[in-house]
């Protein structure tokens, strides 16, 4: 009897889990089973987790985030789309969000140029089917070109397992979520907000490695969310370590995005105070999903761009790099300035 009653309440738990996630586990079984029917080994990337991308001392890069969030017709609407993407069945197309639609058509101007996407990339949840249904039709034209960081959204689903199943080798050699750019005189480091970066994690020895070994290159990173910025209701202690550890050696610029406007402080210390000769923090968050009112600044602001969604792009040389925020459907330069590498 008891054997029983402990079977039905495993049945009832294991009906509101399902219920609970909309159906996401059933995504996350498809996805996985086809990542091992499709499993082999990484290329991309050397031992020390850098690729080097192929391009003379002068390139350019485009970075956002915050970018799909198609419509959904409540949570019955999306436990449908779960179910019919892990068993296969074709599902209606999914109606955009303005914003990323402009943004495509910025990416669409900028065809032959690399992209750093900045996390939150496929709203709500991160799941196989929103990158399949919402996220590949517009964003994903330019997956090839595309590297990527993971966002919170991301991890609403189990291990990120939709983003990093997508993504796969351009996600980094393995499941963590962080791995460089080397271009030039300049190294880019893709980092995780969203996992442990405190002292003595693997994250953060390897940063510690990676830094130690290119005293003589020009610093820049990306991750998800601001270690500092206009708002900050949820910056959290890994982002800010990971912004100290960066700053601290040297980085030009940080690129985050979680907020959904564009914003570029003064230059920072360590510490996330004002300082000359610091880290410029940009938030290019508004890759889809907009703010539409004014956002006050504080003491790091330099400014602030609301109400116009866009992509910031980065032109570098060999110690140095312009920047402007492009947005609109006309693709406009509504902002743009210049750091130096010293």
């Amino acid at each position: 009897m008891f054997g029983k009653a402990r079977w039905y309440l495993g049945l009832v738990a294991a009906a509101i889990v399902f219920a609970a996630t909309e159906g996401a586990l059933l995504s996350m079984a498809a996805s996985t089973l086809g990542r091992f029917g499709n499993a082999k080994e990484s290329k991309i990337f050397d031992p020390d987790r850098v690729h080097k991308l192929t391009t003379s001392n002068t390139f350019s890069l485009l970075a956002a985030g915050d970018i799909a969030a198609c419509r959904v017709n409540g949570g019955v609407d999306r436990l449908n789309r779960n179910i019919r993407y892990a068993l296969g069945i074709e599902r209606p197309a999914l109606e955009p969000n303005q914003g990323m639609l402009v943004t495509t058509s910025i990416l669409n101007k900028f065809s032959d140029l690399p992209v750093l996407a900045l996390g939150d990339l496929a709203y709500k949840r991160g799941e196989p089917v929103s990158f399949s249904d919402c996220y590949d039709p517009y964003w994903g034209q330019a997956k090839q070109r595309t590297w990527p960081t993971p966002g919170n959204h991301e991890y609403q689903s189990i291990g990120a397992y939709g983003y990093f199943d997508y993504w796969a080798d351009r996600a980094g050699p393995d499941r963590n979520g962080y791995y460089a750019l080397q271009a030039g005189k300049w190294i880019i480091l893709s980092l995780n907000s969203e996992v442990d970066a405190s002292r003595g994690s693997q994250q953060a020895r390897w940063i510690d490695d990676l830094l130690a070994n290119n005293q003589d290159k020009c610093i820049g990173a990306f991750f998800h969310k601001p270690a500092f910025s206009a708002v900050e209701r949820s910056a959290s202690n890994n982002a800010r370590l990971l912004f100290s550890k960066v700053a601290d050696a040297g980085a030009i610029f940080v690129l985050n995005g979680h907020n959904h406007f564009f914003e570029r402080t003064v230059p920072l210390n360590g510490d996330g105070h004002p300082s000359r000769g610091g880290t410029t923090v940009f938030v290019a968050g508004a890759g889809g999903k907009v703010t539409n009112q004014a956002i006050p600044g504080n003491n790091r602001t330099a400014e602030i761009v609301t109400k116009v969604a866009g992509i910031l792009k980065l032109d570098f040389d060999e110690n140095a790099v312009d920047w402007s925020y492009v947005g609109g459907m006309d693709a406009d330069e509504v902002s743009r300035g210049h750091l130096t590498c010293s």
